[in-house]
């Protein structure tokens, strides 16, 4: 009886099928995780691999400037975090895999093992729990056309901003479109930004990093933000907050800065000339990602907000 009642509420009469239910839109929050934002850099490279300094050195120039945490990924060599973390600013294991054919940060690993090609330096990585990484995908001597990028299987990241590379030469650093032709082929990749050092004396340090959305600044809570893809990338320009509210999206970011809201094929769906702004999402985009540009020209990334119907 309370079934019949039921049926009968929602327009359909007892012995009938129920009407077709239409799947509602849903947009994932990579920032739901809340907590505070925490600023590091993960490609670093140190007198242990083809750098200059010392790990100490290196550890004092960034905590001196307000970085939270630093990974120093040394070519197929772990160099120690014990080496440069200390209270109050976290070393975080990663590792660069280098091979002839591509470079690739091995976030959250303490070791190097061999791979015959890009796809096995990512299993290798993601098999014993870190978060594979394709390092500068534009540089001259190792470059990832977006073809073989799209092959890929398990793929955490993308460098999508180099640094060094972009102070070397125009379209060697910025691999933002690269990243949009992955997502829009439905890869959910998220996005890193790096100083790619080899010298503190480079007029490059600090010209990239990420800044990470973590419950505290800790390597258990910094490493699963990251796996969460609750971090973005910048060259300068900062984000303070996201939320979503039903199919909206709502971003802002520090004062000086204007906002775009990007989906498919890096089509630009709506430009705010502020630093706070809001994109109801229709369905159609396919991911919505958010870039803040600063009024000096520094930028900063986004993750996606992924959309599925359910």
């Amino acid at each position: 009886m309370v079934a019949a009642i039921a049926g009968h509420q929602l327009g359909t009469r007892p012995g009938t099928a129920s009407p077709a239910t239409h799947p509602s839109l849903t947009v994932a929050n990579p920032y739901a995780v809340g907590g505070f934002w925490y600023k590091g850099n993960l490609q670093i490279a140190s007198v242990h691999g083809v750098g200059r300094d010392l790990p100490s050195a290196i550890s004092d120039w960034y905590s001196g400037r307000g970085y939270d945490f630093l990974g120093i990924s040394d070519q197929n060599t772990y160099t120690w975090a014990s080496d440069y973390g200390r209270p109050g600013f976290v070393g975080m294991p990663v590792v660069d895999a280098s091979y002839p054919f591509a470079d690739v940060l091995a976030v959250g690993i303490d070791h190097w093992l061999p791979a015959r090609d890009l796809q096995g330096a990512v299993d290798w990585i993601r098999h014993d729990g870190g978060l594979p990484v394709l390092a500068a995908p534009l540089a001259p001597g190792k470059p990832q056309s977006l073809q073989r990028m799209l092959g890929l299987r398990g793929l955490f990241g993308l460098e999508i901003y180099d640094a060094r590379l972009a102070a070397a030469g125009a379209g060697q650093g910025d691999a933002t479109s690269a990243w949009d032709g992955l997502l829009s082929a439905g890869m959910r990749v998220y996005a890193f930004a790096g100083d790619d050092l080899r010298s503190l004396d480079d007029p490059t340090a600090g010209g990239a990093w990420i800044d990470v959305l973590a419950p505290a600044a800790d390597l258990d809570s910094l490493f699963s933000s990251l796996r969460a893809g609750a971090f973005v990338a910048s060259t300068g320009a900062a984000f303070t907050s996201f939320s979503v509210v039903g199919t909206t999206i709502n971003a802002e970011a520090a004062p000086g800065c204007s906002l775009r809201f990007i989906g498919r094929g890096g089509r630009v769906l709506k430009s705010v000339a502020s630093p706070s702004g809001s994109y109801r999402v229709t369905g159609a985009e396919g991911y919505v990602r958010v870039e803040a540009l600063r009024d000096d020209g520094a930028r900063a990334w986004s993750q996606p907000f992924f959309l599925s119907r359910r």
